[in-house]
């Protein structure tokens, strides 16, 4: 029986260096997805299906310790906001809508960049 010979450290850090620079290249390429698609993201039926069940593990666990669920708007009229969050409304994200008025997004559901 011929016995297959071990790599050599050389080999392995070589494959670890390959390894690694396809990993950097994935990356980087998910990272410019992400800067090109700036709009809101849609779930295809398998995504949602695996997120409906993370959620529900989530949910199921929360209400077993005594949790409630609510469900806060992710925008409001601005001085709305503002009245709420004082100091911190330099945080607000300000929107307008068609008619003029001026909305904005709660900062604690907004993303900093």
């Amino acid at each position: 029986m011929a016995s297959k010979e071990s790599p050599s450290r050389t080999e392995i850090q070589e494959a670890i260096k390959k390894q690694g620079e396809i990993v950097r290249k994935l990356k980087l390429e998910e990272q410019t997805d992400e800067v090109k698609n700036k709009g809101t993201r849609d779930y295809a039926p398998k995504q949602m299906a695996v997120r409906e069940k993370a959620f529900k593990a989530i949910i199921g666990c929360f209400e077993r310790h005594g949790a409630e669920q609510i469900d806060t708007p992710v925008f409001e009229m601005k001085e709305t906001l503002t009245g709420k969050y004082g100091e911190d409304s330099k945080l607000i994200y300000d929107l307008a809508d068609q008619g003029g008025e001026l909305l904005s997004m709660r900062y604690d559901l907004t993303v900093s960049l």
